[in-house]
């Protein structure tokens, strides 16, 4: 009975006659398909199963085939048996097999994506020169998932390894459009989508533009700190971001977004106006305690380096980031260790042309009343080389002077360094 089986197997599998096919070499070699495995093949019909159902001896089939078989058993009169053990069944259910067919259904879309890329590839130069990259980027508008789908991955690899292309590719709201994906319902969509902008941002010219794109940075920072999306979406969100980092405003957003080693990079490395532009930035941000340990750790050192040597712009910026910084005390302690106390009771107490102006004044007292209620112990902490401290006799004597000679901002702040230094813990 089974021998006879594909002659009279229903016509309705014909769609499923190309996965079959796959199974020849030299096809597989051309366009780099998995191959098929045994378990998704039907015992029945030796074609890649649609539907795979379970049935009573554990022995699993395409739903049609396993049915057709039972209505054959039935109308010649004999038991109905398992096609392969020859067992009778006490019952005909049909368990569907749902984690096998969506292993299927992800083995066929690979290597329909496979096939894709191959044809894409070859046909990339046809494409340009036809003028088809508006068409086919106007068609991830389309009703149809499956053509925005197929949009998609055709515009990533015609935008592959191409500029020229990226460029056409990126003229007018395209990148938008593109955009809009990584929000998608669609994973496949949203997947293809980022690994779009991966390709379109390896053109430094078109960095800004993503950038420039409402909420492209933000979604993009989402995706690659993600532990629910795709591996693969997760490594493209995070090479894209790598990408878009080469413009500094794009790096600016992606600190206001959380995303904050791109920006303490620039601060460390740039040239001296990235570094103002960068520590200046970092003073306008609202940041967290954790954020604030992790600026100090990454970065005290150099703002504090900033703060003592810098032009009067630079030491500006980088008072400003500081006091925000130390305003945690955690990250306030970082700061001591990174030297901070020394140039910032210098330029407390320094007078005269190189005297900083009042507000900055204001700024180094809030910071050090900061640095002083963290709770470290200033016994043995240095200011310059007479090893006085700032529980020092002269150094009290100085403070105590500058707030009967100051206004009330900063004398406010200068009280808060005294009462902290009485509370000061001693050396153990």
């Amino acid at each position: 009975m089974a021998e006879s089986w594909d002659e009279s197997y229903d016509s309705s599998r014909q769609s499923y006659d190309d996965a079959s096919r796959r199974s020849d070499d030299s096809y597989q070699e051309k366009v780099h398909l998995e191959p098929i495995y045994g378990s998704f093949l039907c015992p029945l019909t030796k074609q890649v199963m649609y539907d795979p159902v379970t049935i009573e001896t554990g022995h699993t089939f395409e739903r049609i085939a396993i049915e057709k078989w039972f209505k054959a058993c039935q109308d010649s009169g004999r038991r109905v048996v398992c096609p392969l053990t020859s067992k009778e069944l006490n019952n005909l259910d049909l368990n569907p097999s749902i984690a096998l067919r969506q292993t299927i259904e992800e083995w066929t879309l690979r290597n329909e994506a496979a096939q894709l890329e191959n044809k894409n590839r070859s046909n990339v130069h046809v494409v340009r020169n036809a003028e088809l990259i508006p068409v086919i980027a106007d068609m991830l508008k389309n009703s149809s998932s499956k053509v925005r789908l197929k949009a998609l991955q055709t515009l990533c690899v015609v935008a592959e390894d191409n500029d020229e292309n990226k460029e056409i590719i990126a003229a007018g709201g395209t990148v938008r459009t593109i955009v809009k994906f990584l929000s998608h319902d669609h994973s496949e969509e949203r997947e293809e989508a980022v690994s779009l902008l991966y390709e379109l941002s390896k053109s430094e010219s078109l960095c800004e533009k993503i950038g420039g794109v409402s909420g492209a940075i933000l979604i993009l920072v989402g995706l690659a700190s993600s532990k629910s999306q795709n591996v693969l979406t997760v490594e493209k969100a995070e090479r894209t971001l790598e990408n878009l980092e080469k413009y500094e405003k794009n790096v600016r957003q992606m600190a206001e977004n959380g995303r904050l080693k791109p920006l303490l990079k620039l601060l460390l490395e740039g040239s001296p106006e990235t570094q103002l532009s960068m520590a200046a930035y970092l003073g306008e941000l609202v940041l967290s305690n954790d954020v604030k340990v992790f600026v100090a750790q990454t970065a005290g050192a150099a703002l504090v380096n900033i703060m003592s040597s810098g032009s009067k712009q630079a030491r500006e910026a980088a008072l400003k980031a500081l006091n925000q910084i130390s305003s945690y005390d955690a990250s306030a302690k970082i700061l001591i260790q990174a030297g901070i106390l020394p140039p910032l009771v210098k330029d407390l107490f320094t007078v005269g042309f190189n005297q900083l102006p009042t507000k900055l004044k204001e700024v180094s007292a809030t910071i050090l009343a900061n640095v002083v209620t963290s709770g470290a112990s200033f016994e043995t902490i240095p200011l310059d080389h007479d090893h006085q401290t700032l529980i020092s006799e002269d150094i009290v004597h100085n403070l105590l002077q500058l707030i009967s000679n100051t206004g009330p901002a900063i004398e406010c702040k200068l009280f808060q360094v005294l009462v902290g230094l009485t509370n000061s813990p001693p050396l153990s």
